[in-house]
């Protein structure tokens, strides 16, 4: 830690919180093949209601969203999102912070997003990381 107060975010923690959102809301409706997840058997034993949104333009929209959100970031805060993910999955513990950043900053592409959302656990695993650096998660 570089500081008294601990580790912070050089970003705004509502950002990881609306990722945490979409990435709820992106796992909630996984297809086994997402590739081409419109004919694919639901699995529903109902059908969809047609007054609700289809889950088929959610997923595209959630998933477009958090590709947009973290693509809109600088790549500071990409790196930030990266660390807070591996703090969170148990990579790191707090008082390694730094060196999650340091690897972050190592592992940086312009392909974060898609890195971000090909784990399973994402919304936990950046949850747990906001709760670790002392932030709360609604």
């Amino acid at each position: 830690m570089t500081d008294e107060s601990g580790p912070l975010l050089d970003m705004n923690p509502d950002t990881v919180q609306r990722l945490i959102e979409l990435a709820r809301d992106i796992q909630g409706r996984e297809y086994t093949d997402i590739s081409d997840n419109r004919d694919a058997p639901s699995g529903a034993e109902t059908p969809p209601d047609p007054d609700e949104e289809s889950s088929t333009p959610r997923f595209d929209t959630a998933t477009e969203e958090f590709r947009s959100t973290i693509d809109d970031l600088e790549p500071d805060q990409q790196q930030q999102v990266v660390a807070l993910f591996r703090l969170g999955r148990g990579d790191y513990d707090i008082a390694e912070w730094e060196n999650a950043l340091a690897a972050a900053r190592d592992d940086w592409s312009p392909g974060t997003a898609d890195h971000l959302l090909s784990h399973a656990m994402l919304a936990d695993s950046l949850a747990a990381g906001l709760v670790a650096l002392g932030y709360s998660v609604e």
